[in-house]
């Protein structure tokens, strides 16, 4: 299996002679879409625009129209909407979706949307912008850094959840000295816990 992070939160996940895409939103790396040379299916967590990008995603479908999206319904009647003509399902057989609720936003009258977290293959699990979920595979797709989060509640999660690896996702805004920052702040912890951390630097492939 190869996990590539693509920025922000968006994730490349190869397994079994399948690739998945988790959450190609606006903050995903600029060059996203001449990157990737093959996908079965496009998976989206929630409808933010760190996470989903129309215009992203008609790229995607154009490039590889026999790709499924696998999203929730608000997600579908956007892509509805804007006419883009794809096979879009709330599971498949790449995924399987789980309940995790996005967090409360930290913004005066805003609504956070729906969202649902998948898992990819049975091996890669991404909770959206979660914190409140209950299960994992194999490895972890994880924001620890968030506005409406904590790194300290996010860790705990973690070893709570008990995941082989797990890889920081949801932090567009950091320096490379601060994903290093990140990385030796938890990494000791998580070890103590037979928890593996992956290097969040974007383009680096993970061979697991």
């Amino acid at each position: 299996m190869k996990i590539t992070k693509l920025g922000h939160a968006c994730v490349l996940v190869e397994a079994e002679n399948q690739v998945g895409l988790f959450d190609p939103g606006v903050w995903a790396d600029k060059k996203l879409t001449n990157t990737v040379e093959h996908l079965d299916c496009i998976i989206y967590t929630h409808e933010h625009g760190d996470h989903f990008d129309i215009g992203i995603l008609k790229k995607f479908v154009d490039k590889f129209p026999e790709a499924e999206v696998i999203c929730n319904k608000e997600i579908q009647n956007l892509i509805n909407n804007a006419g883009i003509m794809a096979t879009v399902r709330e599971e498949s057989q790449y995924t399987r979706k789980f309940k995790s609720p996005h967090e409360k936003l930290p913004i005066p009258n805003a609504v956070a949307p729906a969202e649902n977290g998948y898992h990819f293959k049975g091996l890669v699990t991404h909770p959206g912008d979660s914190h409140t979920f209950f299960e994992t595979k194999k490895v972890l797709l994880m924001p620890f850094v968030a506005p409406w989060g904590k790194i300290g509640d996010a860790v705990d999660k973690v070893v709570e959840l008990k995941p082989e690896y797990v890889l920081p996702i949801h932090d567009w805004f950091y320096t490379d000295e601060a994903r290093e920052w990140l990385n030796k702040f938890i990494e000791p912890y998580l070890k103590d816990n037979a928890i593996k951390l992956l290097s969040a630097k974007s383009g680096i492939i993970h061979e697991i």
